[in-house]
């Protein structure tokens, strides 16, 4: 599981943690990260009512699979998910990483069906939202249009920065800016941005760098000599965020979505 303190996971549902009879958005653990926080509190309800429901998704499951009909977006409330694709050669290719608050599904929407297979990489909970809710929704309330668009937008550009993150010319850089990707994700959630879990296998982080795993833990080795960060298992911290965009290429250093500096937190017990 995430980096989410025991009383945040007794709110969001986690099982095991004594779930809340009342799973309103308010008590949700992701709800810092999630489409809610953008809105006033007068627009919460209206959204609440758009939620279909929500649905347990256990490690290595697929929450869905590509050909899928679509008529569901799904945000993450608890739990990390992959998606991918399999190339020519039926080999696994991991175009994103979900965590929590994040959207899912807004492949479907041009066709109808879902382009790729999306699974989760530990125990997870997903929100429910039907599409024609969202259509609704979207007439109704003015500014929950924007802020969707806006969300839109936002899982559109995550994807244009994985393909401009490929391009990188060295792989040391692709995985600083995988680092601090994760590390800026955490953030958002309001979580440490230098200690934090590994959801995903270091197979997954291959595929995702456009690598092998044999490389991805020489990259460890390397890093961890470095001291740069420290990684045992899927434990990481980060030592020397510097040192850490030093190894992306100056000329190419807009390709990776470097965070900004923020303040030092106290590291959150993982969570097992």
């Amino acid at each position: 599981m995430n980096a989410i303190p025991r009383d945040r996971q007794e709110a969001a549902g986690v099982p095991g943690c004594g779930a809340a009879a009342d799973n309103r958005c308010a008590l949700c653990g992701g709800r810092e990260a999630c489409l809610p926080s953008l809105f006033h509190s007068d627009d919460n309800a209206a959204f609440e009512r758009m939620v279909a429901g929500k649905r347990r998704i256990e490690r290595h499951a697929s929450l869905f699979r590509a050909n899928d009909k679509f008529d569901t977006f799904y945000i993450v409330r608890v739990g990390q998910f992959k998606e991918f694709v399999l190339d020519p050669a039926s080999v696994q290719r991991v175009v994103r990483f979900y965590m929590p608050g994040d959207i899912v599904g807004f492949d479907g929407v041009a066709t109808g069906v879902h382009s790729s297979r999306v699974m989760a990489l530990e125990d997870s909970e997903v929100c429910e939202v039907p599409y024609a809710q969202v259509r609704k929704a979207m007439h109704d309330h003015p500014r929950f249009l924007d802020r969707f668009l806006a969300a839109m937008s936002a899982t559109l550009l995550d994807q244009h920065q994985h393909t401009r993150l490929l391009t990188l010319p060295s792989l040391d850089g692709r995985f600083a800016c995988f680092l601090l990707y994760l590390s800026a994700n955490y953030a958002r959630m309001g979580y440490s941005d230098t200690a934090f879990r590994l959801a995903m296998s270091r197979s997954d982080i291959g595929s995702y760098l456009g690598t092998t795993v044999e490389t991805v833990s020489r990259l460890i080795a390397r890093f961890n000599a470095q001291h740069a960060v420290r990684i045992e298992r899927r434990m990481v911290q980060i030592l020397d965020r510097a040192k850490l965009i030093a190894m992306i290429d100056n000329t190419a250093a807009d390709r990776c979505p470097v965070p900004a500096p923020t303040e030092d937190r106290q590291p959150e017990m993982p969570v097992h």
